[in-house]
């Protein structure tokens, strides 16, 4: 719910504060405002994209050569993460000992199209929660979530580290 309420409250001004950089400002809305636009996009696709496939098969008759084309690469695109975090998972099945195995059954399953689905789905399902508690205003309030100090790490006595700020243009 904190997402949320921060996005419909500070959304806007992402654009407007003078000292973020572009990276900053990139990043913000990524994390905040185009989770929204995805979901919306895959939501059109699983609404209305699943239920006009399965009545009309994609097939250059039903849809023409353009679309089909285009329908058949997007799937195979799809199938180009799965099939790569899998394989680098199995690539660094020796570093993780006993874990790999579990670790590489996780990863085959959770990027998997069955995977994307399902969180998707959960995920759609979290956001609708939150607005829907946002809409009736019972939400008591954004409270921090407290975080636990980090320690700190012993470092060996070594030349000192010098830290450069940049700022402004790089000549």
């Amino acid at each position: 719910i904190g997402w949320d309420e921060t996005s419909l409250k500070y959304g806007g001004d992402f654009a407007d504060a003078a000292n973020l950089s572009t990276r900053a400002r990139c990043g913000l809305v990524w994390t905040f405002l185009v989770r929204w636009a995805i979901t919306a996009l895959t939501m059109g696709a699983v609404y209305m994209g699943m239920p006009l496939t399965t009545y009309w098969p994609l097939s250059v008759a039903n849809w023409g050569g353009l679309i089909t084309f285009l329908g058949h690469t997007c799937f195979l695109m799809g199938l180009g993460p799965w099939l790569f975090a899998t394989l680098e998972a199995i690539a660094q099945n020796h570093r993780r000992g006993k874990e790999g195995a579990l670790q590489v059954a996780s990863v085959f399953l959770v990027a998997s199209p069955l995977g994307s689905a399902l969180f998707f789905f959960f995920n759609f399902a979290l956001q609708l929660t939150s607005l829907f508690k946002l809409w009736r205003g019972t939400v008591s309030g954004w409270e921090v979530t407290e975080r636990s100090v980090p320690q700190q790490k012993h470092v060996a006595a070594g030349p000192p580290i010098l830290a450069v700020e940049l700022s402004g243009a790089l000549p």
